[in-house]
C-alpha cells in the first residue's frame, strides 16, 4: 500500500501537480496506524493542474478516461463531482472534502518526506475539518485524531 502512494506522489511531484494528501493516507502520516485501499488527494479546480495530474497518473491505463474539462470550476458548478480512478491504484481525486476546498485548507498543509518524495499532507486540524461525521470510518479517525492532538498539545 506505501508502495502505492509512493508511486502516485512521486509521479504528480515530477510534473508539479497541485495536490494534498487527505484521507487514510493523510491520517496514517500523521502517526495514526490506519488501513486504507485507495489515495485520496484534494486538488483545486484548475484546468491547467488537471492537465499535469492527468498527465502524472498516466502510468495508470484509466487515467487516459480523464478529461481535463472535469477540472473547470465550470464544470463543478452548480454541484461538485469528485472523480474516482479505479486501476490498479484506486485515486480519489477530490475537489471538495467536507465542505472544505485545496484553498480553504492550505493553511493545513505540512510536507512529509517519505523515501525521497515531498507529499503534502493535511495536519491533524485539516483532517479534522476535511472528515464528515456521517461515515463510521470518518468518525473513528476524529476521534484518534483528537486524541492525537490534544496529548501532544498537553506535552
Amino acid at each position: 500500500m506505501q508502495n502505492d502512494l509512493l508511486e502516485v506522489c512521486r509521479s504528480l511531484q515530477a510534473q508539479g501537480v497541485r495536490y494534498i494528501l487527505v484521507g487514510g493516507h493523510a491520517v496514517r502520516l500523521n502517526g495514526i496506524l490506519r488501513a486504507t485501499e485507495h489515495v485520496d488527494i484534494l486538488v483545486p479546480m484548475d484546468t491547467e493542474n488537471g492537465v499535469r495530474l492527468i498527465k502524472g497518473l498516466s502510468f495508470l491505463d484509466g487515467a487516459g478516461e480523464l478529461d481535463p474539462a472535469w477540472f473547470s470550476p465550470e464544470a463543478n458548478h452548480p454541484e461538485v463531482e469528485n472523480i474516482r480512478l479505479a486501476d490498479r491504484i484506486v485515486v480519489d481525486i477530490l475537489f471538495a472534502a467536507n465542505g472544505e476546498t485545496f484553498e480553504s485548507l492550505q493553511s493545513h498543509i505540512r510536507i512529509i518526506e517519505v523515501d525521497g518524495v515531498s507529499i503534502p499532507v493535511l495536519d491533524i486540524d485539516g483532517l479534522l475539518k476535511a472528515k464528515t461525521d456521517f461515515r463510521e470510518k470518518d468518525r473513528l479517525d476524529k476521534a484518534m485524531l483528537l486524541r492525537l492532538r490534544d496529548g501532544k498539545s498537553g506535552q
